[in-house]
């Protein structure tokens, strides 16, 4: 796929500011930091206590109505990659393999792969949110401000993604929306945290880019051809189209949430186009809809 023109995106710097950093997330960037490997195929946020049962209460009607939690949609994205023999994970095109006690574990030198600052969360497959969950999070009061139903052990009132999934099934259903989660190695998974996705064009690169939350950081990864540069998160041209119309299916299936104004929706258009769906796309999108209920418009039969 060609570079995104500079005609294509209408600007020279192609910030999707629906993904920048919100006040009260976490910083992924520091959550990065741990030497020690984890247990769980991502760190997106506390997890809910086992046996907690999924959240009741009203839910939209379009999106997904099949997978009610992360936990669950983890599982069952991991059944689509591994039943189809798919085992390369989206961001820089490394090979990933189950290692029974481990997780899924990815191969550093099948593409090339420099850990940037963690090495131990580099090897490691983590399952990303496209559009970040702070992007829809914030639209949840229960994210925002907690509900009566968010008290831990002590009596203490919590807040933020954890009370999301426990005191609303709306939330719960997107936040496991099998179209909007991808396989990438972890540790771009976490230096990505909720940064702004885009391209920027040679000259802007001169100038770093500061989101909301106040970051200009810059990471590579060795051959791998997506990268972080002055604060913005962005993709290699081979997957600009996946990522777009993850983007765009969201803004389509959860309307209420705001996810893409009317600028972004016309870079996205452009990835789309620039970048069109592949054999995988295509039956992956076959292979969502069959276990969620319903399949992403934008890829097609």
């Amino acid at each position: 796929m060609r570079e995104l023109s500079r005609g294509a995106a209408g600007v020279c710097l192609a910030i999707l500011t629906v993904a920048i950093v919100h006040a009260g997330c976490s910083s992924a960037v520091s959550r990065g930091r741990s030497d020690q490997p984890a247990p769980h195929d991502d760190e997106d946020g506390e997890p809910l206590p086992p046996g907690t049962p999924p959240p009741a209460g009203p839910v939209g009607s379009t999106g997904n109505h099949g997978i009610r939690v992360f936990d669950e949609a983890k599982k069952e994205a991991g059944k689509i990659y591994a039943t189809a023999g798919q085992h390369i994970d989206l961001y820089c095109g490394c090979t990933f393999a189950v290692e029974p006690g481990r997780g899924m574990r990815v191969d550093l030198t099948s593409c090339g792969y420099v850990p940037a600052r963690d090495a131990a969360r580099a090897e490691r497959i983590e399952w990303e949110h496209a559009v970040p969950a702070a992007a829809f999070g914030h639209t949840f009061a229960e994210w925002r401000e907690g509900s009566p139903k968010c008290v831990d052990t002590k009596g203490k009132r919590f807040k933020g993604r954890k009370c999301a999934r426990l005191a609303s099934a709306e939330f719960a259903r997107i936040e496991a929306d099998l179209h909007n989660l991808f396989p990438v190695v972890g540790e771009v998974n976490g230096l990505r945290g909720d940064l702004p996705m885009g391209v920027l064009d040679p000259p802007d690169r001169a100038h770093a880019h500061l989101n909301a939350g106040g970051t200009n950081a810059t990471f590579h990864f060795g051959q791998c051809q997506s990268a972080i540069e002055g604060g913005v998160f962005m993709p290699r041209r081979e997957v600009r189209g996946d990522l777009a119309r993850a983007y765009l299916y969201m803004n389509q299936s959860y309307p209420e949430r705001g996810l893409v104004d009317d600028a972004h929706r016309t870079v996205f258009e452009a990835w789309s186009k620039e970048d069109p769906p592949d054999a995988w796309e295509r039956e992956r999108n076959k292979r969502i809809a069959s276990r969620q209920g319903n399949a992403n418009a934008f890829i097609g039969d």
